[in-house]
């Protein structure tokens, strides 16, 4: 049921403009303090970097080269929130990095955390050895020290710079040596395998504490937001609901890696504020490599120096990512590339050569762009992976866009946005939510809840973002059939319209995440 949001209570209305994790944790936040929210989006809940992302909740161990210890700082922190307040989706994570050699990085890591990697003399030392960038033994026990002292670790966790005997388990032997890692350091992190349930959790705490509240809270998906002169206009993009008119005394431009096309669209003049990369990742049912796995992860330097993780994903998948290359074209049309692919399984197999993987244990694939600054750096790596707000009053409405962020930070960078819209709207924080539990989603036992409750409004909603289909390996043509059923039953669809929007999903399935169920 939808209300009116410039009727219904005294509060100020806040329109948040983008529904992934960052906007979900700012919607959250404004409730939790009295203030009404309206959020839109222009496709679903979760849609972009959200639900593209290599699903862990991490401090940021590379960021450290860079020398951005208050972000690895703020990320540690973040994660010890999340591992307590959420548990239900974070969950402890051990990690281990294989390792070629005791010796090597130390001169290199060095001029990156001065930033002058990308210097002459950067460019001269990697003249002079080729294989500078090469993290040695020594190198990585550092910056792990330096991990584990800046997070306080637990009583209880593994110290991050002890090297273990695992590098023979990779090597798919547990009587000889890898033949490529003789050595391995590991440490914990955390992941969460299913951010987008996360971001449902965070909107329907928000709209729990408008009802405790008496205030306005709505998610509208698939829907536009047009400014008129001081009021926004929402233009349901499915043709299905009536036009609704804000007035809405601050705006959140939270697209993510849209932002600057969605400040375009609302004639708001501003400079260039994002310059996002692509980060592809795959995953994979191969029983060889999963068995190496075991209940931890892999953190391994490719031959390029990028960091690519493999994580286990469920009892039976792996979880492979990421790539990281700069990228202009519109988010949505991001996808794995055939080279990506390539890029990532050699580094599997050079790491877990017992996992013999190929293009054929590729189960499916998905492709994500990163909100990030624009930044006319010219290696990917080196731009900065903070957030903050920028504030633009060219138009009738302030307008806040949020820059950066990623899903371990989205409560800090929530809370710091909060912080700024109650300072102008001169209201007083009544709460913080570092303390407050983000339960599961109401309990909801059939599919009908599922489209009636969390804001559905297509099959691929459902079968993308809410049942997580996308990794189910049984999934097929009758399936989207009985589920598109579901829709008809409960009046959010046409029976006349179900074979073609089984038809769009399946080709959506194949052209986004390499999913053919033709010839299945």
């Amino acid at each position: 049921m939808q209300t009116d949001p410039n009727q219904v209570g005294s509060s100020p209305l806040v329109l948040v403009v983008g529904a992934g994790i960052n906007g979900a944790a700012v919607a959250r936040e404004l409730t939790l303090n009295g203030v009404s929210v309206v959020v839109v989006d222009a496709n679903d809940i979760a849609f972009g970097a959200t639900s593209r992302s290599s699903r862990l909740i991490h401090g940021g161990l590379r960021y450290l080269e860079r020398g951005d210890v208050a972000l690895v700082r703020e990320s540690l922190r973040e994660r010890a929130i999340l591992l307590k307040t959420a548990p239900q989706f974070v969950r402890q994570l051990r990690l281990r990095i294989p390792v070629r050699r005791r010796f090597g990085g130390l001169v290199w890591s060095m001029l990156t955390f001065l930033g002058w990697d990308r210097s002459w003399l950067g460019r001269f030392w990697l003249r002079c050895c080729p294989n500078a960038r090469e993290r040695g033994l020594y190198v990585i026990r550092l910056g792990l020290w330096m991990y584990d002292w800046l997070a306080g670790t637990p009583v209880g966790w593994v110290e991050s710079s002890r090297p273990t005997n695992i590098a023979t388990d990779l090597g798919g032997s547990r009587t000889s040596t890898h033949p490529t890692y003789p050595f391995a350091c590991e440490y914990f992190d955390a992941q969460i395998l299913s951010p987008e349930r996360f971001t449902i959790a965070l909107l329907d705490d928000a709209q729990q504490l408008a009802r405790e509240q008496s205030l306005t809270f709505d998610v509208h998906t698939h829907t536009l937001a047009e400014f008129h002169g001081l009021d926004v206009r929402l233009i349901d993009r499915l043709g299905r609901n009536a036009p609704i008119t804000l007035h809405p005394d601050i705006i959140i431009n939270a697209t993510g890696a849209w932002g600057d096309a969605t400040l375009a669209d609302w004639r708001i003049g501003s400079p260039r504020l994002f310059g996002g990369t692509k980060g592809s990742h795959f995953v994979t049912a191969n029983q060889e490599l999963r068995t190496a796995l075991g209940d931890g992860g892999i953190y391994a330097e490719a031959s390029d120096g990028r960091m690519v993780f493999v994580l286990p994903f469920g009892e039976e998948q792996t979880l492979v990512g990421t790539t990281d290359e700069p990228f202009d074209a519109r988010p949505e049309t991001a996808v794995a590339e055939p080279r990506e692919i390539d890029y990532l399984i050699d580094l599997v197999n050079e790491v877990v050569p017992a996992a013999r993987l190929t293009r054929k244990d590729v189960v499916m694939s998905y492709s994500g762009v990163r909100p990030l600054p624009f930044n006319r750096a010219d290696s990917p790596s080196s731009i900065p992976r903070g957030h903050w707000t920028e504030e633009n009053t060219r138009g009738p409405t302030p307008i806040l866009t949020l820059i950066g962020g990623k899903l371990t930070t989205c409560r800090a960078l929530g809370e710091e946005v909060a912080d700024r819209v109650l300072s102008r709207l001169r209201m007083p924080r009544l709460a913080s939510s570092r303390d407050r539990n983000v339960g599961q989603v109401s309990n909801l036992s059939h599919v009908r809840d599922i489209i009636r409750h969390e804001w559905v409004r297509t099959l691929s909603d459902l079968v993308e973002r809410r049942l997580l289909l996308i990794f189910v390996a049984s999934l097929d043509q009758q399936r989207l059939q009985d589920l598109a059923t579901h829709f008809v039953d409960e009046g959010a669809m046409h029976p006349n319209e179900v074979d073609s929007e089984v038809s769009a999903t399946v080709n959506r399935l194949r052209q986004v995440y390499g999913i053919d169920l033709d010839n299945q």
